[in-house]
This record gives structure tokens, sequence and C-alpha cells, in this order.
């Protein structure tokens, strides 16, 4: 998958208020038997868009590790609406579905290329953790992470 790139509104089928865009093929790797997406496939998808953007604000998951922090998921959902074959084209796009003080859930649509609606949606809750040796307890999400979150969610209520 290619480095997410900034939303951009005048993309065929981009909406203005998603988080971030690419584009890559089904490769084999992510296809069963029957050359059909294998269900687990799209977390994986999902995660890079994720990981893609914190880094892209300035909230890589490494430097998180490395300060204490994490991200780690606490809830994920699938919903399958169309099949992703081998080779299909797919349009990826990030979304905040909503955030509170220590956690942070994220939507990632994956619509083949030239449909209008997505064939799956990811949705990824994922909390703010500190370690503490080797347990995590829940914390209030970083500062930095906040900014970006409110920033996206500000330009979705302006362009509503």
């Amino acid at each position: 998958m290619e480095k997410a790139e900034v939303a951009d509104p005048d993309r065929v089928g981009a909406q203005p208020n998603a988080l971030a865009r690419t584009s890559f093929r089904v490769v084999m790797a992510d296809t069963d038997a029957a050359r059909v997406i294998y269900f687990g496939a799209p977390i994986r998808w999902a995660e890079r868009l994720v990981t893609t953007w914190l880094a892209d604000v300035g909230c890589p998951t490494s430097g998180g590790l490395r300060d204490g922090y994490g991200l780690p998921a606490v809830h994920c959902e699938l919903d399958y609406a169309a099949a992703l074959r081998l080779d299909d084209r797919v349009q990826a796009s990030l979304w905040v579905d909503r955030y509170s003080q220590r956690s942070v859930t994220f939507r990632s649509d994956f619509t083949r290329q030239g449909d209008v609606t997505p064939a799956v949606v990811v949705r990824v809750t994922q909390v703010q953790a500190a370690t503490d040796g080797d347990r995590l307890r829940a914390v209030t999400l970083q500062p930095r992470l906040v900014a970006a979150l409110r920033n996206t969610t500000d330009q979705q209520s302006d362009q509503n």
C-alpha cells in the first residue's frame, strides 16, 4: 500500500471530510483459494491507513511506544457488502467515527474502483494506554492526537 495522502475532495468519489485516502490493488497475499479477499485482510489495510495517518500528523506509533504509550485496539467490526477479488483496484478512505477523552474509533472504507458504496467497512476503536511494566492502563489521549482529531472534526463541521 502506498503512503496515504491527505484527503483531496476533487478525486473521483472522494468526500471532503476523510482523514486520508490511498488506492491499491488486491494482491494474492490478501486472497483465499477462490481469489476473494481473505476476511482478515481489511483489518491489515485499516491498520496501515491509521498508522500512516498517525505518523503524518506527528503521532507515529514508534514514538508513542518509545514514550511509554500505545493505542491498542479494543474493538473491531467489519461489514462486508461486496466481494473484492484478486487484482481489483481499491480506493481506501480513513474517517473518524467518534472520539472521547481516552479513545478514538476510526472507520476505513474500501471501495472497488468505479463503485460508489464501500465493499468493506472496518471500524476499530483504540484506547490510549500507558505502559506500566507488563500492564497497560487507559489514559487521556495525547495532546497532539487530540489536536489532529479536533482539526479533522472542525473541518467536518465546516463542510456540513
